[in-house]
């Protein structure tokens, strides 16, 4: 009994000295090309995803002037509009999906994307502006009060991407397309003339005025081109960075002014219209996260 069971022990340690140099006296079997390219390619397909960061938007706001002149004072001439304006650059949280497809075709990657993102820049001022003096003396002068907003929500892009992987898990990247956002404000103005007169202490009459008052919300179609890293963090997922660029351009919007003139004051040619200048632009930086599909 104890001679079969040394026999066998002896027997399974003749196998496994001879095993390994029977498989290295093996070829190996090269692994098609077919196969090698599977696994390098995992860049081509669809992908799901969402991403946050920070926006920094650009908003600028010009109201050239709504006005009202007395009768004695024509506009152009002796009377003038009160310029306002202001321009802000607020940070916004900004999150949302994004959805595309890519083509790999070597080391480089060439897809199609398109994006949506919620976030909130918003610029106010309200200016109660020096008094605007029709005679030396300031016994004719116009008071000016005027409030403006515009506020940047949710923004959306389609765009074309073009990569070159650094690494076969790495892509660097630069992208370009179209751009969609919503962009609102307002606008309102009181302008009052006034005029003292009497001895020994003048008295302040208030004359004609003129008022304003509208809202808008558009949705403003523009450009957007930025950069960025993706790399493979896990099985099916992909993380990335991205920086980019969103102009929507100059345009303006107009609100309609309402004259009311009394005899006190008169009136002389008054606005008709407040035509109010914008530019809108952003700046975003990105981190997301996508599952290829």
């Amino acid at each position: 009994m104890h001679r079969q069971l040394l026999s066998g022990i002896l027997f399974v340690f003749a196998i496994a000295a001879v095993e390994p140099a029977s498989a290295a006296d093996m070829p190996v079997k090269k692994r098609s090309e077919s196969q090698q390219t599977q696994q390098k390619d995992n860049w081509s397909g669809g992908q799901l995803g969402g991403s946050n960061g920070t926006s920094s938007v650009n908003n600028n706001f010009v109201e050239p002037g709504a006005y009202v002149c007395p009768t004695a004072f024509p506009f152009g001439v002796s009377c003038f509009e009160s310029p306002f304006s202001f321009s802000g650059h607020p940070l916004s949280y900004t999150v949302g999906p994004f959805l595309g497809y890519r083509w790999q075709f070597g080391n480089t990657v060439f897809g199609v994307e398109g994006d949506w993102s919620w976030k909130k820049g918003e610029n106010t001022a309200l200016v109660n502006l020096p008094a605007v003096c029709f005679t030396p003396a300031c016994f004719d002068y116009r008071a000016d009060t005027k409030y403006g907003s515009v506020k940047q929500t949710w923004d959306a892009s389609l765009r074309l991407r073009y990569g070159w992987l650094v690494t076969p898990s790495t892509l660097l990247y630069g992208t370009a397309g179209v751009a969609f956002g919503e962009i609102s404000g307002s606008f309102s103005y009181l302008g009052v003339l006034h005029t003292l007169s009497g001895t020994p202490v003048p008295v302040d009459t208030v004359g004609s005025t003129a008022t304003a008052s509208g809202s808008w919300s558009d949705t403003r179609v523009g450009g957007t081109v930025g950069a960025g890293i993706e790399t493979a963090v896990w099985a099916g997922w992909k993380a990335r960075v991205e920086y980019r660029y969103t102009d929507y351009g100059s345009y303006t919007k107009s609100v309609a002014v309402n004259t009311v003139c009394v005899a006190v004051t008169g009136c002389s040619a008054p606005s008709s219209r407040a035509t109010i200048d914008l530019r809108e632009s952003f700046h975003t930086v990105r981190v997301g996260l996508g599952f290829d599909f």
